[in-house]
This record gives C-alpha cells, sequence and structure tokens, in this order.
C-alpha cells in the first residue's frame, strides 16, 4: 500500500521477528538486482547487519491480487529461482531488490528509503527518553491546552457545514430508518498505538492539518507499553494519553483484560474505547489510518456527518476507509471479476471478502443498498452475511456498541452469537489473548448469520499508511 505521500510502504523486520524468521528460514532468498549484468546474493542477516528497511515497488507486470507492490510467480521455487522476478525488477524505474517468500514460489520488488522517508522514520524527537519525557511533560501540556482551545466547534460545527439534513436518502431495508436528525449527537475519536511513533505522528498531523481534530469533541489516545515519544506526540497534540492501566482506573469492572503489562489486543481495546469515551459516539482508529490526502474539510465533515447519521438510522458499523487504498491487500479494484464474491457461499469464509461490491458504482445487487448520497460520495450499507469483518477506521453508535446484543438468525445454534447473543464490546473484550482474535474469531463463529447491518463511504476518509510498522 501506499504513504500519505503516495509512496509505497516499508518492508522492516524487528530483531526479534528477524531472528524468528531466520529460525524458520521465513526468508529464502534475497537478490540484489542491479543494472548490469552481475547479481549479489544477500542473506536475511545481511539485511541485518546493513540496517536495510525495503519498501514495496509497483509494476504493470505483478502477477499478485493487488496492484501496491509488484509480486511475481517464480519460475523454480524448490531450488529458490526467481530469474522471472529479476528480469522484471531490472526493468522497473528504482527496483532494487527481490525479495522471496518463505517457499520461493512467490518474490517481491523492493527498494531502499529516500532521505525525505528516512527523515519521515527519524523524526526529531522520536528517541525521547523517559527522563526526558518527565522533565518536558508540563511544557508539553501546555502546549495540548492551546492544541485544544483552537480545536473549536467539534462535532456541531461538522455538522453545521454538511448540512446532512441536505443529503439524499434512499428507503431500504438495508439503509435502517427514515433520516433523522443528529443535531445531539457527539463524537469521540479513540486512538490506539503501540510502539511506532512515526506512524503515529504522520497519522497525527494529518487529523490536526484536515480539521479532523476540530470536529471531534473527545480526544483519546490509548497507548499500549508506549515510547516516550508517542506520549510526548499525544499531549501536545492535546489528547487524552491513556495506558491500559489508566483505563482500568477509569472504567473498574468493564476493564478487559491484558495480553500483557500495559498491552490491549485490538479487540479488547475497542471494549475499552467504546466504556471509557462518553460520546454519544466512537471514531475507532489505529495509528495507521491518517485522512486520505487531498481531503478538504468539506469532506471530512460530510463523511463524519454522513457516519453519524448511517449510525442513527440502525448501522452497528460505520466504515470509512478511503478509497484511495484500493488496489491494495484484500481492498480489490472494481474492474476485476475474479474480486467478485461468491453470493451463495454456506458461511462468511466462502462467501470471500467482497469489498467489490462494497465499492464499485455500477455494481447492482438486491443485496447492497445505496442508502444515502451527498457531494462526491455516497453511503452503502448491507449485512453482516454478505461482509468480511473489519475494525479498519470505523465509527460506531457507543451505548449500542457496549449494550446491544446480536444472536444467529440463520439457523446457526453453536458459535457466540448463540442466543441470547452478544454485543461488540462484549466479543472484542473476550478476544483479549490474541491481536488477530477479534477478526479471526468473527470469521471462525460465521458473525455474517446475524445479519448485522453494516455501512460504509464509497469515498471514504482513511488511508492506511505504515511509517515504521
Amino acid at each position: 500500500c501506499f504513504d500519505a505521500f503516495g509512496q509505497p510502504q516499508p518492508w522492516e523486520l524487528s530483531r526479534a521477528a528477524r531472528a524468528a524468521q531466520t529460525r524458520r528460514n521465513m526468508w529464502a532468498l534475497l537478490l540484489l538486482a542491479t543494472r548490469t549484468t552481475s547479481q549479489e546474493h544477500i542473506t536475511a542477516r545481511a539485511v541485518e547487519q546493513r540496517g536495510l528497511s525495503l519498501y514495496d515497488v509497483p509494476c504493470a507486470e505483478t502477477e499478485g491480487k493487488h496492484t501496491c507492490a509488484c509480486q511475481i510467480r517464480c519460475e523454480a521455487p524448490s531450488q529458490k529461482r526467481c530469474q522471472k522476478g529479476l528480469s522484471v525488477c531490472s526493468r522497473v524505474n528504482g527496483c532494487e531488490y527481490v525479495v522471496t517468500n518463505p517457499s520461493g514460489e512467490w518474490a517481491t520488488l523492493k527498494r531502499r528509503p529516500t532521505p525525505a522517508e528516512l527523515d519521515r522514520v527519524n523524526f526529531a524527537g522520536k528517541k525521547l527518553t523517559q527522563a526526558e519525557l518527565d522533565a518536558s511533560r508540563s511544557s508539553l501540556e501546555a502546549e495540548g491546552l492551546v492544541a485544544r482551545r483552537n480545536y473549536t466547534g467539534g462535532f456541531a460545527a461538522a455538522l453545521k457545514r454538511a448540512q446532512p439534513s441536505k443529503h439524499t436518502y434512499h428507503t431500504n431495508s438495508y439503509c435502517g430508518t427514515s433520516y433523522e436528525s443528529v443535531h445531539d449527537a457527539t463524537v469521540a475519536l479513540v486512538a490506539l498505538s503501540y510502539r511506532t511513533p512515526a506512524t503515529l505522528r504522520n497519522s497525527m498531523l494529518s487529523w490536526r492539518d484536515s480539521g479532523l481534530l476540530s470536529f471531534v469533541d473527545e480526544r483519546i489516545l490509548m497507548l499500549n507499553d508506549p515510547a516516550p515519544s508517542e506520549v510526548a506526540l499525544g499531549l501536545k497534540h492535546g489528547f487524552e494519553v491513556l495506558l491500559p492501566s489508566d483505563v482500568q482506573k477509569r472504567i473498574g469492572p468493564q476493564m478487559p483484560r491484558q495480553v500483557k503489562r500495559e498491552v490491549l489486543t485490538i479487540g479488547a481495546a475497542f471494549a475499552a474505547a467504546c466504556a471509557v469515551s462518553t460520546s454519544t459516539h466512537v471514531l475507532f482508529l489505529e495509528k495507521d489510518f491518517a485522512v486520505a490526502p487531498g481531503a478538504t474539510l468539506d469532506e471530512v465533515a460530510s463523511e463524519l456527518a454522513a457516519a453519524v447519521v448511517a449510525a442513527k438510522r440502525g448501522a452497528a458499523v460505520v466504515r470509512l476507509r478511503s478509497i484511495q487504498d484500493q488496489g491494495c491487500g484484500t481492498f480489490r479494484r472494481c474492474q476485476d471479476n475474479r474480486n467478485m464474491p461468491q453470493w451463495n457461499g454456506r458461511t462468511t469464509f466462502e462467501r470471500r471478502r467482497n469489498w467489490w461490491s462494497f465499492y464499485c458504482r455500477d455494481f447492482q445487487n438486491n443485496r447492497v443498498a445505496d442508502c444515502a448520497s451527498y457531494a462526491g460520495s455516497s453511503m452503502r450499507c448491507f449485512s453482516a452475511w454478505d461482509s468480511n469483518w473489519s475494525l479498519n477506521a470505523v465509527l460506531v453508535d457507543r451505548v449500542r456498541a457496549l449494550e446491544e446484543k446480536w444472536a444467529y438468525k440463520r439457523g446457526r445454534t453453536n458459535g457466540r452469537f448463540r442466543a441470547p447473543g452478544t454485543s461488540l464490546a462484549a466479543y472484542g473484550a473476550s478476544t483479549w489473548q490474541k491481536q488477530d482474535g477479534f477478526e479471526v474469531g468473527m470469521l471462525k463463529d460465521d458473525w455474517g448469520r446475524t445479519d448485522m447491518p453494516i455501512c460504509l463511504s464509497t469515498r471514504g476518509l482513511f488511508a492506511h499508511v505504515e511509517v515504521d510498522g
């Protein structure tokens, strides 16, 4: 995927991850492709010794399912050879490395970061020590106070600018109730980070510069075992900075279990976010979801207002991932029919992650409905039966997420959603042991059989951007 400046994201392994992957032979081969006839073989250990961070290089010849990286199928996996990848690399501007996966079947083209990209990773203050943070806390809090004074208006200001009463609304069972005023709504932005200060900083600046921080009423930064620089970023930008122990003191018995000291997995963090905030709605963002480049103040206000309206009409989850991410990972492009969902699949897995039907404007099916339209965007709604699970840049009604129970409606009687059902927050809290427990659990429990109503913006607002992981 691409970063906020249109550059591919980095590939970088932590020391622990590198060691583990070396033991399991996770990287079978790393070849340096040069513009001459010579080639250099580099081991994963050599990558570590050189301190390399590698970025994806896109190409027209990619054979993978997404277009933000160049993935080539190798001709001799068992021999760890990928001459085809090297050949493509030699023709692609900027390509320097060809990296194969553990089986040797696939190769991904890579390059080294530019000086500007390295500056974003190694920003001033990233190596702040705890002692330095303690010494500067009062001045950082003073900066945060000034920042909060400049964040004027809150969600009421977004409503005034967006005027959702003038949006066009449609009637369909997937759309929920008729339009109702949301003038009494408030929004909490709850962000989650875990020792990725450069990525957090990039997102934080986008939230500030786009005007988003002026359109929300609470700004909460939940930090897992934080680096001092992450705490400093939150304080400086006027966020209430909370570690899991701080959240525990605030919400008491509602606190999900920690997977280890001062660390919450994403499901547990989502449950904690709903419990610790006080606004009517929660905009839940992991640290790597920045406001998409080019988003105007009007667009930020419109997307936020439309999401709250959709939740008010009945959507359990409203997704706000930007259309700019399309083509990366599971977010497929519209023109490729191979990405169509399997509408008759019996389980969530069999029906496939059908981003295609959600975003393609010319798509027509009686299980997806356009429920609202506004300048340059629309709100599409469907049910969990035709959806993958995702917490990527979502807005929820806080109380409903905590209290509304969802149960199977399509015959299944065993699983976490058996009668009388469970709430989204309760389910998230129950997945405290694994980072991917929320997503994997929802799929294994076939959450689609709850027919939970889901909506998303076809333009969206937040792009996935990783700077340091």
